[in-house]
C-alpha cells in the first residue's frame, strides 16, 4: 500500500514537471520561431520596398525620357503624321494619350509606395510587371533611334506581356482591390485599362509599320489586304481582352479612341474600305464593352 502511494505521488510530480517544461519552454520556442520568422520576412519586406521605389524611378522615366529624347534631336521615328507611313497608323491626336499614361503610372507608383493602407502584398506582385512595361517605355524610345524598324516591335511585345501579367494580377484580386478607397482602386484600373488599350492597339501598328519600312505597299490590293488583316488582328485581340478582365470600361474606351483615330486617319487618305472596316471594329469594341461589362457587374 505505501509503495503504491509512494508510486502514486511520484507519477503525479513527472507529470507536473512535464507540464512544467512544456509550459516554460512553449513560449521561448515561440519567440524564437517568431524572432526566425521576423528576421526572414524583414529582407523580403526591404525588396518589396525597393521594387515600389524602383517603380516610381522608373514611372518618373517615363515622364522624362520623351523630353530628353526631343532635346537631343531625336524622335523623328515616334513624331505622328509622319510621311509614308500606312493608312491604318491612328490620326496624330491620338498619340496625345501617352501623357495620360504616364501620369496615370506616376501618380499610381508614388501612392502604391507612399500609402499605409493594407494590400502591400498585391502591390508588391504588381509592381513586379509593371517595372517591366515602365521600362519597356523608355528602351521603346531608344530602340526607335537606333533601329526603328522591327526592334520597336520586340520592345512592344515584351510590354504588352508585363501588362497582361498586371492585369492578370488584379483580375484575379478583384475582390480584395474592391476593398480599396475609390480614388487608388480607380486610378489602378485606369492606368491598366488605358495602358493595356492603347499598347495592345499600338503593337499592332508598329507591326504594319515595320512591314510597310520592310517592303510591304501601302496601297492596292494588296496593301489594302494586308491593312485589313491587322485591323482584324487588333479587334480580335482586344475583343479576348474585354472577355477575359470583365469589360473594363477604361480599356474598352482607350481602345475605342485608337480606332476612332484610325477612321479619321483612313478617311483623309481617302482609304475609304479601310475606313469601313475600322468603323466596323469600332462597333464590336463597343459592343464587346458593353456586353461583357453587363455579364460582370461586380468589374471595375
Amino acid at each position: 500500500m505505501v509503495h503504491r502511494c509512494w508510486f502514486n505521488r511520484l507519477e503525479r510530480e513527472v507529470r507536473w514537471l512535464s507540464c512544467a517544461r512544456r509550459f516554460t519552454a512553449s513560449p521561448l520556442r515561440q519567440a524564437d520561431e517568431g524572432a526566425y520568422v521576423l528576421s526572414a520576412a524583414e529582407p523580403g519586406e526591404r525588396t518589396a520596398v525597393a521594387w515600389r521605389v524602383v517603380l516610381v524611378l522608373l514611372a518618373t522615366g517615363q515622364v522624362v525620357s520623351p523630353i530628353v529624347v526631343s532635346v537631343l534631336g531625336g524622335g523623328q521615328f515616334t513624331t505622328s503624321d509622319r510621311v509614308g507611313e500606312p493608312p491604318i497608323v491612328p490620326a496624330g491626336y491620338a498619340f496625345s494619350i501617352w501623357g495620360l499614361v504616364e501620369a496615370l503610372c506616376l501618380a499610381y507608383a508614388i501612392w502604391a509606395l507612399v500609402t499605409r493602407a493594407p494590400g502591400h502584398a498585391l502591390r508588391d506582385r504588381l509592381a513586379r510587371p509593371l517595372c517591366l512595361v515602365f521600362t519597356g517605355f523608355t528602351v521603346w524610345l531608344i530602340a526607335a533611334e537606333v533601329e526603328p524598324v522591327w526592334s520597336t516591335v520586340a520592345v512592344f511585345v515584351v510590354m504588352v506581356i508585363g501588362l497582361l501579367k498586371a492585369m492578370d494580377i488584379a483580375v484575379r484580386h478583384r475582390a480584395e482591390i474592391a476593398r480599396w478607397h475609390t480614388a487608388p482602386r480607380v486610378l489602378l484600373w485606369s492606368m491598366l485599362g488605358v495602358y493595356t488599350g492603347w499598347s495592345s492597339v499600338a503593337i499592332w501598328v508598329n507591326l504594319t509599320t515595320a512591314l510597310i519600312e520592310s517592303g510591304a505597299p501601302t496601297d492596292g490590293p494588296a496593301g489594302v489586304a494586308g491593312q485589313i488583316a491587322i485591323l482584324a488582328g487588333a479587334t480580335a485581340t482586344a475583343v479576348a481582352l474585354l472577355w477575359r478582365i470583365g469589360g473594363l470600361v477604361s480599356y474598352g474606351l482607350s481602345v475605342a479612341w485608337a480606332i476612332v483615330a484610325v477612321v479619321i486617319a483612313t478617311a483623309d487618305a481617302r482609304q475609304f474600305v479601310l475606313s469601313v472596316i475600322a468603323a466596323v471594329a469600332l462597333l464590336l469594341v463597343v459592343v464587346a464593352t458593353v456586353w461583357f461589362r453587363l455579364r460582370a457587374p461586380g468589374a471595375a
